[in-house]
């Protein structure tokens, strides 16, 4: 399933309208795709009666590319700040 398609098909699979196939090529699509993800979680938690993702901007492309640079900005300062911790443990 290309990218477009999950991204219009997205609607439908929160609202159990798939038939089994087209729910296995989304899946097998998401499983690769951090944006779809992102979405996914957002309109889940939007369909569970909580802040409409849209309301506050979260679901444009733009938006979720800089949440995911920003999670794999804090992971590598997270892992170097282990390390100089370890370096530093050795050398004590």
């Amino acid at each position: 399933m290309e990218h477009a398609e999950a991204i219009r098909v997205m609607p439908a699979y929160h609202q159990g309208g798939l038939d089994r196939e087209t729910v296995r090529a989304f899946h097998t699509h998401i499983k690769t795709c951090e944006d779809c993800r992102s979405r996914i979680r957002l309109q889940g938690a939007a369909a569970r009666g909580k802040a409409s993702p849209s309301s506050q901007g979260l679901a444009s492309p733009e938006t979720q590319a800089q949440i995911a640079r920003n999670r794999d900005m804090m992971v590598k300062i997270l892992a170097l700040m282990a390390l100089a911790w370890a370096v530093w443990k050795f050398k004590q």
